[in-house]
């Protein structure tokens, strides 16, 4: 499945550009170096039972431009990925391209595709399920978007986000023996450094 969204994105060859080439703007809004994001991981089996827990810390270490913009590098476990906020919302780079990860602002039923790989089916179609809605994580009540996210037959993920925090939890789903779904790991906003 999707681990890879425990730190918002698979580990990529980083790409670097020439010193004479034209540098792009910076990435926008309030993430910077230094900002920390703190979730608790709760791994789960398909009845329910705690594998394990623990925490995951990522942090902005530093930009990187791909493909003509710049990104944020976000290294948490040892791999990086890359995050930017547009004007619809925040990106990820995957695919030498970049796509939306989080859309905001957003309304309910807004859709919108991310693609992990060049394997066929390896996507999920994500769509806003609510605007607005308080939710519980160990850093307090957050008020969020929540959003769904589907591949070609089923549910993978439900995730919440909002412009402060950016992921804020996140359940991931898999297919149990007995073929219903189950949370595989669930992922919670512990604390958040701007």
């Amino acid at each position: 499945m999707k681990k890879t969204l425990l730190i918002f994105a698979i580990a990529i060859s980083l790409i670097s550009c020439k010193k004479d080439d034209p540098q792009p703007a910076a990435p926008t809004g309030t993430l910077k170096v230094g900002s920390t994001w703190v979730y608790k991981y709760t791994d789960l089996d398909e009845a329910g039972a705690v594998v394990s827990t623990g925490n995951i810390t990522a942090v902005i270490t530093g930009s990187q431009t791909l493909a003509g913009l710049e990104f944020w590098v976000l290294s948490a476990n040892g791999s990086n990925s890359y995050i930017r906020k547009g004007t619809d919302g925040y990106y990820d780079f995957r695919n030498n391209t970049a796509q939306l990860q989080y859309k905001i602002p957003a309304v309910v039923n807004d859709t919108w595709r991310f693609t992990y790989s060049s394997s066929a089916g390896d996507y999920e179609d994500f769509t806003v399920m609510a605007v607005n809605e308080n939710i519980t994580v160990p850093m307090g009540t957050i008020t969020c978007y929540a959003t769904e996210g589907h591949d070609s037959n089923s549910l993978e993920d439900k995730q919440w986000y909002n412009e402060a925090n950016v992921l804020v939890k996140q359940l991931e789903y898999d297919q149990a023996t007995s073929g219903s779904l189950f949370v595989d790991f669930s992922l919670e906003l512990v604390s958040y450094t701007p």
